[in-house]
């Protein structure tokens, strides 16, 4: 009777996703969380939250260039290059808002997606209006690997000094 193995192997392996399915769903929560709260932290321009949440080996690219080439407008390597990408970006912006945002977690919990308008002003008071897509990738709750996406030519219109525009 062969029936009897498959069936035990069948209701083992239910058993076994059934016992993960939680633990997924649990995990997709908390990067989910953290997705918004490195957000909500750029709002607020507060380093610290941001820094809490960056591994010591994170790493930020933005993938988009100026010149249209597939080379990186830019790659920051470490937390403290990353920071410091962070910290001259929020020094550029009076307010920072993200509208119409839209998280999506990978279905293991470790990588989110994020969508979202940006509603900001420069520091100089003039409106910035920019589309953003950023792919994170977390580990033990903080994040390793991040990417920004947005507009190079809506970047180059508001600020046509930055080398490259």
């Amino acid at each position: 009777m062969r029936i009897r193995p498959i069936m035990v192997t069948a209701a083992l392996a239910l058993a076994v996703t059934c016992a993960a399915a939680p633990a997924l769903a649990s995990e997709s929560r908390s990067t989910e969380r953290r997705t918004a709260a490195i957000l909500n932290a750029f709002e607020r321009e507060d380093l610290a939250a941001v820094s809490a949440l960056l591994d010591p080996n994170a790493t930020l690219t933005i993938p988009l260039s100026f010149t249209g080439r597939k080379e990186d407008a830019a790659r920051f390597t470490g937390k403290e290059q990353v920071l410091g990408y962070v910290k001259n970006a929020l020094a550029a912006f009076g307010r920072i808002d993200f509208v119409n945002v839209n998280v999506t977690v990978s279905e293991e919990g470790n990588t989110s997606f994020v969508q979202a308008d940006g509603d900001f002003t420069t520091a100089d008071g003039r409106s910035y209006r920019n589309v953003y897509v950023y792919a994170f990738e977390w580990r033990n709750g903080r994040m390793v690997r991040g990417a920004e996406y947005a507009n190079p030519v809506t970047f180059c219109a508001t600020f046509p000094a930055t080398p490259g525009c």
